[in-house]
């Protein structure tokens, strides 16, 4: 009965394993990334908005604007804001694509700065500063403009609070930090060439400043032909090309490293080539060299990169001259890619026939780059490092040995001695001191001799004087005992 009882009571316990659950949390202070990135793109819009209503309303009294109204300036703003984005402005049948670079970077810096705000939370949490930029940026262009082709925008809406997210993790005190096994030269290498890149900027702006400058009259009649009216109009035209100063730039880099751009579909300008083509009535176009001074024009990007090997060696040199070397070919690569990511966004579109495509040679510029100051690099890394040096120095004094060699076998062979091996000829002064010694030498041998010989005739007179002596004694002796007996 007990048996019974407790097989009733006993229970059946069955487990059944749990399911794996994926948790999907967002960091805390995302909210505030996003509120960065909707409040950049609004900023970035009204800096395009407010000059264009401002050059309207300058030019509002004008007869040919009589049909224009501000709700029209207010969308044209809008297409502008999308164009600056990267997408195309369709009138028409004519497209349009211009972006001005400089104005990208100020949008880059101006989310990185609005997500400082976002410092006090998690690092992880500025990433989501990029669906309040993109989505934004994409609504106010496709919303309010009207010919712009939104989706063109689409590239560079979500790179511009990228970048800006990037920069603020990086730099975030708080933030984790992604170690990667990466040799010294790799990293070196791609820090080297990122800091190269933005010299090589301020290096094209140089020889920016400097065409400029000796074109400076065809500028200023370019600007006349444009007919402003007012100060308003005069700044507004200058304010434009000066958010296109860094596109100028990549247009130069490519002049000096030999590929050259175009100014038109038809119209090449480079070291070797310089048409007398019309260009579009823009005052900074005024600035395209005239002539063709000839491919030497290459040596300044190799000297560029001599100056970025000395610093290579200066301040981040090792003592392995094939990890300097390492470390010089991948700069080298930075600074083309870079040059080459830009240059994308460098070229224009306004219009069509010969004015379809405005630019760089984007690919092969990119490789000229890269060959000529990988060259500079190169070399200087090559020719300064201690190892060369010792190597050369090896080199020259083996060479030294081998004509000093083949100098004694020279005068084996013909049996007079080396000029540097002949034997002094003495002069006359001397060979006569050198007789007069040896003709002292020679009496004080004579005297030694003879005064020696002296003290053995006197040691063998001794020697017989002793013997008669010892004979004498001899005899005596005989004689006593003779006489006893």
């Amino acid at each position: 009965m007990s048996e019974d009882t407790t097989a009733a009571e006993r229970t059946t316990v069955t487990t059944v394993s749990a399911r794996p659950t994926i948790r999907v949390a967002l960091p805390q202070g995302w909210a505030r990334a996003v509120l960065s990135g909707i409040e950049a793109a609004l900023l970035g819009w009204a800096l395009v908005v407010v000059p264009t209503l401002i050059a309207y309303a300058a030019v509002a009294s004008n007869q040919w604007l009589v049909s224009t109204t501000w709700e029209d300036a207010f969308h044209f703003a809008s297409d502008l804001w999308g164009a600056a984005l990267g997408a195309q402005v369709v009138s028409g049948e004519v497209s349009y694509r211009a972006v001005p670079l400089l104005f990208v970077l100020v949008l880059i810096g101006l989310t990185k700065l609005l997500l400082l705000q976002g410092r006090r939370f998690p690092a992880a949490a500025q990433w989501m500063a990029i669906p309040g930029f993109t989505v934004t940026a994409l609504l106010l262009a496709g919303g309010i403009g009207t010919h712009v082709r939104v989706l063109g925008a689409f590239p560079l809406a979500i790179t511009i609070p990228l970048i800006a997210a990037a920069w603020e993790v990086a730099l975030a005190p708080h933030s984790l930090e992604l170690r990667l096994e990466m040799p010294r030269w790799l990293s070196s290498g791609v820090r080297i060439g990122w800091r190269a890149s933005w010299v090589l900027a301020a290096y094209g702006g140089l020889f920016l400043l400097i065409s400029v400058t000796q074109s400076w009259s065809r500028i200023r009649g370019i600007h006349e032909l444009l007919l402003p009216t007012s100060t308003v109009d005069s700044t507004m035209i200058t304010l434009a090309q000066v958010l296109f100063i860094p596109n100028a730039i990549v247009w130069a880099l490519s002049w000096l490293a030999g590929p050259g751009f175009f100014m038109g579909s038809d119209a090449l300008h480079s070291s070797a080539s310089a048409p007398t083509m019309p260009i579009p009535a823009i005052p900074l176009f005024g600035a395209t060299p005239v002539s063709a001074p000839g491919a030497w024009v290459i040596l300044a990007l190799v000297l560029f990169g001599v100056g970025v090997g000395v610093y290579l060696r200066l301040r981040k040199g090792s003592e392995s001259l094939l990890d300097d070397l390492y470390q010089g070919g991948i700069a080298a690569v930075v600074v083309a890619a870079v040059y080459l990511v830009i240059s994308l966004g460098s070229a224009l579109v306004l219009g069509t026939g010969r004015l379809a495509f405005l630019g760089p040679r984007m690919s092969l510029s990119a490789l000229c780059l890269f060959a000529e100051v990988a060259l500079g690099i190169l070399l200087t890394v090559a020719l300064s490092h201690p190892v060369s040096v010792a190597w050369a120095r090896e080199l020259v004094s083996a060479g030294k040995a081998r004509v000093h060699e083949h100098r004694h076998h020279e005068a084996a062979a013909g049996g007079v001695a080396p000029v540097e091996l002949a034997p002094e000829v003495p002069s006359e002064d001397v060979a006569d001191e050198e007789t007069a010694g040896d003709s002292l030498e020679v009496a004080d041998g004579v005297d030694t001799r003879e005064d020696e010989a002296a003290e053995n005739v006197a040691d063998e007179t001794q020697l017989a004087e002793n013997l008669g002596d010892d004979a004498e004694a001899a005899q005596a002796s005989e004689e006593e005992d003779a006489t006893s007996n």
